[in-house]
């Protein structure tokens, strides 16, 4: 959800690892969701690469309104309906206080088009979550929003989209060789 949560340990670590593994990358911007953990991680990365961080809010998570910073089995028994369209991702009922998957979709998919619209013919680094990055591998895929996806959303890992006059299309995915140890 959208509450500002730090990196723990092993998330610096894997921070330090994509940032390391960024700077032999050269490209020419760097986003970031405005959330605190993605944030921590974007800086991470501009301090090897030598670029700015742009934060954009409408790169964040799911706003998951009355559920946010609750554990599942407490968000279940407080809100029974509403984790009802969290966990069979109703895709356009917004979840009460929050969004839906579609609004989420929309906002991600939608600033990341702006984006690379911004950014013509360059690499440009987008730091996100989880649920954002589904959005982009099913607009890239055309996949619909209630399918599920078949590829695994890993922390710190880099995945490559191009994005062109032609569309979306996935280069690569889930690379997460620089976080083996």
């Amino acid at each position: 959800g959208h509450l500002p949560i730090p990196l723990n340990e092993r998330g610096q670590a894997q921070a330090d690892a994509v940032a390391a593994r960024l700077k032999a990358v050269p490209f020419s911007a760097l986003y970031s969701s405005d959330l605190l953990r993605a944030c921590q991680t974007a800086k991470a990365i501009a301090r090897t690469s030598g670029n700015e961080v742009t934060c954009d809010k409408r790169l964040r998570e799911w706003d998951l309104g009355v559920l946010s910073g609750l554990m599942r089995s407490r968000a279940e028994d407080l809100h029974p309906e509403a984790f009802g369209i969290y966990r069979n991702r109703i895709i356009d009922e917004p979840v009460p206080g929050g969004e839906s998957v579609r609004q989420r979709y929309e906002r991600v998919t939608g600033a990341v088009q702006e984006i690379a619209s911004a950014h013509p013919e360059e690499t440009i680094v987008v730091v996100s979550h989880g649920g954002p990055l589904g959005d982009c591998y099913r607009r890239a895929l055309g996949a619909p929003l209630d399918s599920g996806i078949s590829v695994d959303l890993f922390n710190a890992s880099i995945n490559v989209i191009r994005i062109d006059s032609n569309g979306w299309e996935v280069e690569s995915w889930g690379d997460i060789d620089h976080l083996e140890n």
